[in-house]
């Protein structure tokens, strides 16, 4: 069986994004390198104390000095501006009329060329010598022979073909330095085109000759960008209360020379700090990618989940970043309040604990770095463990969460987790602060637990719906009988609402027998036959002593009916705005099976006519994941399970293990990563099941009237 490949679906396969950018490598590679680049610009500031000169050089400063007030600096905002203007480069403007007329040419050029290649009163020679005059000059002799040999049924694609191409190179702009390069990028559209070599030798030629320089440079619009580039600056700022000299110091030449420009900051580009913190979080996020490489392969497999996981790392760094811009002299402890276990609670809910618990590590080493206030050293060890212990204490508090509800419980098992800590910092080392500071960071760390549960349940949603995850919240919510598709199942289709449970509950077992998500195949099965509400009557479980329909229908007709439920299924699930996967599992729990009864029937019926085999299987997908796989194997064992008269263990076993032979004989596996193994394991499952729900029972002996007594 084929390694595991990401979930199809009828709607699908036109819109999904192509497999190889959800498996590749080089994208995986981007999303980490893009993740450190933004980690560095976050951390810059944090590496490096900022030092400042005031007095004459060789004197000693008799003592500190520091910014009174909150400065600009003139030159550096002024370096900034020119250096933000600069980097606006030269602005071009396309003209779409120009545009426009190119491509009324080229159909006016089709026409006659159509028009003179069609006209019997010309010689071969006589339309040749008009063509020339009338199409463009630079048109090879080869261009007029092939032109002769192109088939009559090509020029509507030529036509359409050769527009396309125009339109596609035109419309993002032509410059006169690349003409050459962009006629010669026509070759890519025509890579894939079906027409014959001389029409395509046509095609080529002459959109060459349509593509011209239609982008010029825009000197008025280069101005004003650059303008705005100056405006959109902020100004450099030297902040209130930085320190510029130390009592005692002997000033240097540069710090005369800085503090000479009154105080006007300057920042010194030496390499060293900057490459350190380069490499630092190169070794950060290395470490992240081998643990869920090591851990979590399907994570680190899926550029999807890679996504996710990042951009939650991201979010909590940026959380941290701006609580770090309100700390100061007067709130010193301020770092307490950073929401770090936001990133944790996230992770648990849409990955899982492991990985959660690892970015908790990681996160206390950027949260030690933000929060280094005295600037002395690059770590202040006291935040750093503080975010570990409570982001460590909510991933812990999420295990096996119920209800969006539990996040406010993890909050506070967070905030209760950082309290603690805080006071043991301080009993640690109670020279640190007095009881004021103390209380200030006793009430940041327990407004900050509380602080990331309301972020997380706020960005929860967002991160299910943006990279279409399904978190355990978000199923059990799905699971609730009063959603309205189950109402609607349950109203509508009594007996298929029936059949999904027990086919939820055998799902669930197996799936959790081998290690997949039972949660998803519960709830994938409470759907996956949703799409019979439409023609309940057609569907034995709800025929309840009625006549069976299908009596008076052809066999291709009821095989329509019946196949059309898993494609019905899929299109209401989507309307309802259900999650991929489940909307998946209602679409592949056939895959390409056979509907035996009626190929059987129509065989029957057919009077020596030939019957297909494949007129009779359902259309597919086949099962592409694992979950899938399994709620389709549950679905075929409890409706042949209900069928037997006398289900024993022994025939019950038979059964199912029968029907997953059949199954992966007829290739229904091929497409996910189940293993023989798993299959024997999904067998055992189900028979264990199916025994608790179809057990013996003895039958109620009768009184002398007749009637049933129950055993004592």
């Amino acid at each position: 069986m084929k390694e595991g490949k990401e979930a199809k679906s009828p709607r699908q396969n036109r819109f999904r994004l192509p497999d190889r950018w959800k498996t590749s490598r080089r994208i995986r590679l981007f999303l980490y390198v893009g993740l450190g680049v933004f980690c560095y610009l976050l951390l810059m500031g944090h590496v490096l104390p900022q030092q400042y000169e005031d007095l004459s050089p060789g004197s000693v400063a008799r003592e500190t000095i520091v910014s009174p007030v909150t400065k600009v600096d003139q030159a550096a905002t002024e370096q900034a501006r020119e250096k933000a203007a600069e980097s606006v480069g030269k602005q071009y403007r396309v003209d779409e009329q120009l545009t426009e007329r190119q491509i009324k040419r080229l159909d006016t050029l089709f026409s006659e060329i159509r028009k003179t290649l069609s006209d019997s009163s010309l010689s071969e020679k006589e339309k040749t010598a008009k063509l020339k005059d009338t199409l463009p000059y630079g048109l090879s002799d080869e261009f007029y022979q092939q032109l002769t040999k192109v088939k009559q049924g090509e020029w509507t694609e030529m036509r359409i073909l050769s527009r396309e191409a125009v339109q596609e190179v035109l419309a993002d702009g032509v410059r006169k330095e690349e003409l050459g390069k962009q006629r010669d990028s026509v070759d890519r559209v025509l890579v894939t085109s079906s027409l014959g070599s001389p029409a395509r030798f046509v095609v080529r030629e002459l959109t060459r000759q349509m593509i011209v320089p239609n982008e010029f440079y825009d000197e008025e619009r280069t101005k004003n960008l650059k303008e705005a580039a100056r405006e959109s600056v902020d100004p450099v700022p030297i902040k209130k209360g930085e320190a510029i000299v130390t009592a005692g110091d002997v000033i240097t030449d540069e710090q005369y020379r800085k503090l000479e420009e009154l105080g006007f900051l300057r920042k010194f580009a030496n390499p060293f700090p900057y490459l350190g913190l380069a490499l630092l979080i190169s070794l950060i996020l290395g470490m992240l990618a081998l643990f869920v490489r090591r851990f979590k392969p399907d994570v680190y497999r899926d550029n999807i989940k890679t996504s996710m996981l990042l951009s939650v790392f991201l979010l909590t760094l940026l959380g941290m970043k701006v609580v770090s811009l309100g700390q100061n002299l007067e709130y010193s402890t301020v770092g307490y309040l950073a929401p770090a276990a936001l990133g944790t609670m996230l992770i648990t809910l849409l990955l899982n604990l492991q990985v959660a618990l690892w970015c908790s590590v990681l996160f206390g080493v950027f949260a030690a770095i933000f929060f280094n206030s005295d600037n002395q050293i690059l770590f202040d060890f006291r935040y750093g463990l503080v975010t570990l212990v409570s982001g460590t204490a909510a991933a812990f508090a999420l295990a096996g969460v119920r209800n969006r509800l539990s996040i406010f419980r993890a909050g506070l098992i967070s905030s209760g987790a950082s309290v603690l800590t805080i006071t043991a910092l301080y009993a640690l080392v109670p020279v640190d602060g007095d009881w004021m500071v103390l209380l200030q960071s006793i009430g940041f760390g327990a407004a900050s637990g509380i602080f990331s549960a309301v972020l997380t349940i706020g960005f929860l949603q967002h991160f299910e719906t943006v990279f279409d995850m399904l978190s355990p919240l978000r199923l059990l919510e799905l699971s609730n009988p009063n959603h309205p598709l189950l109402r609607k199942l349950l109203i509508e289709t009594p007996g298929t609402y029936h059949h999904s449970v027990i086919v939820g509950n055998l799902a669930e077992a197996a799936a959790e027998a081998i290690g997949g998500d039972g949660l998803l195949c519960r709830v994938g099965a409470y759907y996956h036959d949703v799409g019979k509400t439409k023609r309940p009557q057609f569907f034995i479980e709800n025929q309840i002593q009625a006549e069976n329909p299908h009596d008076k229908l052809s066999p291709n007709l009821s095989k329509s009916i019946i196949i059309s439920h898993a494609r019905d299924g899929y299109e209401m699930l989507k309307e309802h705005g259900i999650p991929t996967p489940i909307c998946d599992i209602a679409a592949q729990h056939h895959g390409t099976t056979l509907l035996k009864y009626f190929y059987h029937k129509a065989r029957e019926q057919s009077d020596g006519t030939q019957v297909l085999e494949a007129d009779y299987r359902y259309p597919g997908p086949k099962a592409q994941f694992k979950e899938a796989a399994i709620v389709g194997i549950a679905d075929c064992v409890e409706a042949a399970v209900r069928s037997l008269a006398r289900p024993s263990p022994e025939r019950v076993e038979n059964m199912v293990r029968k029907i997953i032979q059949d199954r992966l004989e007829d290739g229904q596996f091929n497409e996910c990563d189940l293993t023989l193994k798993e299959l024997d394991l999904i067998a055992r499952s189900m028979c264990e099941t199916l025994q608790g729900i179809f057990h013996s029972r003895i039958e109620y002996p009768e009184d002398n009237q007749g009637k049933g007594v129950k055993p004592a």
